[in-house]
């Protein structure tokens, strides 16, 4: 089937594993052959047709799963099919790719329009390949708990980056730009801590639902809303840990700008009575002294250095440098 190469459907056994379904017979699938996942490309050529006429999705489905993405929006149909729309936070900056998830899942089906190597899809699916994935109905749970996951393990990398970040410059390395890094690691940790975010208000607002086959699933939502706030909690102190640093580099930047200033006026200081002496003999006038002995320049010469070291010995006693 042409287009459909990212598209993949599997029929979970209710153990943790799944078969793959080929896509030519999702049309005649019936709840009795076992819970069913479709997930499809969001690029799909004519996707509102092709699920229609292939997967029979009604108008009351198909029209709020493609809609406009703001940030979280949950809908309920027919009191026990749920509509779930995400959209991830990188694809609000100009330039990024967008990254949608788009589900409509019930008790015993879930069809998702997504890119198929998006992170929570492509390990979902290699979960269930691996026997390790969800049973049946909690794969919005199964969703949750791999996006959670993920961004725990994130956490972790982004740990490990500011500590290294932190004990160079403690270590006062000039030649590293940990200023250009440290703005990539806050960028990333800012956009790690709004996907948590984003994460959390979906299991939220889903475990507000009065849907029958959610309710069993309430205690694993609670966790999975805790287990988000926690993360919250520690990409929060990550976040002030960079500013922090943030704030230590860019007073050292300051400091040793502050340095060169300093170093410049002093020699300008230095040299400006010198200049001026040399330009007051400079003048194209007739009573210039010395223009008629040899020795004269070498006298000047002599004149400036002493006059320039005991500028220098009276800042020194000043403590000016």
């Amino acid at each position: 089937m042409d287009g459909f190469e990212n598209a993949f459907a599997l029929l979970l056994d209710g153990e943790g594993g799944a078969s793959p379904l080929p896509l030519e017979q999702v049309r005649d699938w019936k709840p009795s052959d076992g819970p069913l996942w479709l997930n499809l490309p969001p690029d799909l050529p004519d996707l509102p047709r092709v699920l229609e006429q292939m997967f029979l999705l009604p108008a009351e489905v198909r029209d709020p799963l493609l809609s406009e993405v703001g940030r979280v929006r949950v809908d309920v149909i027919d009191g026990d099919q749920i509509i779930l729309l995400m959209l991830h936070p990188d694809a609000e900056r100009a330039g990024a790719p967008e990254r949608t998830l788009r589900a409509w899942v019930s008790s015993d089906h879930c069809v998702t329009v997504a890119h198929a190597d998006q992170p929570a899809i492509a390990s979902l699916r290699h979960g269930l390949e691996q026997g390790h994935g969800p049973r049946a109905s909690d794969l919005f749970l199964a969703f949750a708990s791999t996006a959670l996951a993920q961004a725990a393990l994130r956490l972790t990398d982004f740990d490990d980056s500011l500590s290294d970040l932190e004990t160079r410059f403690e270590a006062r390395r000039p030649e590293e730009d940990i200023a250009q890094r440290l703005r990539r690691l806050r960028r990333g940790l800012l956009e790690q801590r709004r996907f948590v975010s984003l994460s959390r208000d979906a299991i939220v607002r889903v475990s507000l639902l009065d849907v029958d086959w959610l309710r069993v699933q309430e205690p694993q939502m609670r966790q999975s809303t805790e287990r988000a706030n926690t993360l919250l909690k520690e990409l929060d102190a990550l976040v002030e840990r960079a500013r922090i640093l943030h704030e230590d580099e860019k007073a050292r930047q300051d400091d040793r700008s502050q340095r060169i200033l300093y170093l410049l006026t002093i020699i300008s200081g230095v040299f400006l009575p010198l200049s001026f002496i040399t330009g007051l003999l400079g003048v194209n006038l007739g009573g210039i002294p010395g223009t008629q002995w040899n020795g004269a320049f070498l006298l000047l010469v002599l004149v400036l250095i002493v006059l320039a070291v005991m500028e220098w010995r009276a800042l020194r006693r000043r403590e000016l440098v």
